[in-house]
């Protein structure tokens, strides 16, 4: 094989390389974290909302 062919072939490689080390496992947890945060945030909100007014939950 001759070098500029091996090279053009490394080159291949290289492009095929995903851009970030980011797996779907990691985008999994990072989406259910943040739904989570936003849950736990709208409840917090609902519970300020009902404790001012005057009724309480718990």
């Amino acid at each position: 094989m001759s070098e500029r062919r091996r090279n053009r072939r490394k080159n291949e490689r290289k492009k095929h390389q995903p851009k970030s080390n980011i797996t779907k496992k990691d985008k999994i947890i990072a989406f259910v974290v943040i739904v989570l945060i936003f849950v736990i945030a709208a409840i917090a909100a609902v519970y300020y909302s009902l404790h001012k007014s005057g009724l309480t939950l718990f």
